[in-house]
């Protein structure tokens, strides 16, 4: 079992990164410390109107709307303490709870909006809300009272057994629960109960297709390289094994996230800007930095969804095992195991270059990996 020693949340920050490389799955946790709460009360009269708004799914938190302009927002809350802008969202840091936190940081922000960038990477009145995250103090409850500090049990009375369940630490097993139908997420510690919301619209945060250079696309993160084919050992998604960051670079531009892991390689992940991570490569550290360097090469090219690609027989996202047997016969190991929070069959076919995670119990295909191929 492999693991990384990387920080950070990517994208809207409830979300992580993970593969498999060589063979073997590779967890990529995100570290990420998180200091007790004080408790909340639902009804707090001494905090302000706007920290004790409800939390309704799919509409609002916080006093803001979803799909109000961000001129609504300073109306409320006035000019953020931090911006910043990033695969074509733009996100507005509200309410510093933590001194020298990090802006990926929940346990640092009381209030995060996120917004649609009309495309010239500064906030402007007219930028569209997509997504208000709040974390403690927030005392707003939606209609069930779940809130900061409620328990999984609690949120799954309320919104029912969650199928889209997330890791998120290694530290600490932070779980994002998704309800993106609903329009909502929480991020659960199991010391502290919910530590962050997320609301958004039904359906969750939409895509914003960009290219490095910030001009729209099809194909959202995989841009014209998304329905590249997969070839076992070779490449996958416009990457080759053996490519330096550097070519890779000209294609996605800069990661999400990026570290290092306790093997010697170095990661890059891509989640672009929103949800879980849809892409994340794994490069030998050539100079043993520590660091993603122009000249790191491709070990392993690690594909979720929506990567349309497919191997030659036509295995993708999406296939079933009988599709993945048919094409690469008996796999050379097989295990079954906790992967990004659920539970997964990892097929390994270690001297072709290719390994499969297939949720349980469908059978689905969820992960494609194309490794360097291990020489037997």
């Amino acid at each position: 079992m492999k693991s990384s020693e990387g920080g950070g949340f990517p994208g809207h920050r409830l979300s992580r990164a993970g593969g498999v490389i060589a063979g073997t799955l590779l967890l990529l946790a995100l570290a990420l410390a998180v200091p007790a709460f004080p408790g909340c009360g639902k009804g707090d009269e001494s905090l302000p109107a706007w920290q004790r708004d409800p939390i309704v799914p799919g509409y609002s938190a916080a006093a803001i709307e979803i799909g109000s302009p961000f001129s609504a927002v300073q109306e409320v809350h006035g000019d953020p303490e931090e911006h910043r802008s990033d695969g074509g969202y733009l996100y507005a840091y509200y309410g510093r709870t933590r001194e020298g936190g990090r802006l990926d940081d929940p346990a640092s922000w009381l209030l995060v909006v996120t917004l649609y960038d009309q495309g010239n990477g500064y906030l402007d009145p007219e930028d569209e809300v997509g997504a208000v995250e709040v974390s403690a103090p927030y005392a707003g409850r939606t209609s069930g009272g779940v809130g900061i500090g409620s328990t999984v049990e609690e949120v799954e009375r309320e919104f029912g057994p969650c199928t889209n369940v997330s890791a998120s630490s290694e530290q600490e097993e932070l779980l994002l629960y998704s309800y993106s139908d609903r329009g909502v997420e929480f991020l659960i510690s199991p010391r502290e109960g919910v530590i962050t919301v997320l609301v958004t619209a039904y359906g969750g945060l939409r895509p914003v297709e960009e290219t490095a250079g910030g001009e729209a696309v099809d194909g959202g993160v995989f841009g014209s390289h998304k329905a590249d084919p997969i070839l076992p050992g070779q490449s996958a998604a416009g990457i080759s094994i053996g490519s330096d960051f550097r070519s890779v670079r000209e294609l996605y531009g800069m990661p999400d996230s990026s570290g290092h892991t306790t093997e010697g390689l170095v990661y890059a992940t891509y989640t672009w800007g929103y949800g879980t991570w849809k892409l994340t490569l794994y490069l030998e550290d050539r100079d043993k930095g520590k660091g993603l360097d122009d000249f790191d090469t491709v070990v392993s090219i690690c594909l979720r969804h929506p990567y349309a690609g497919r191997t030659p027989k036509g295995v993708g996202i999406g296939s079933s095992q009988a599709d993945v047997l048919k094409e690469f016969g008996t796999p050379e190991k097989q295990t079954t195991m906790l992967h990004q929070g659920e539970e997964a069959t990892i097929l390994e076919y270690n001297a072709k270059g290719i390994v499969f995670a297939l949720r349980v119990p469908s059978g689905e295909v969820l992960e494609i990996d194309v490794n360097r191929p291990l020489v037997p």
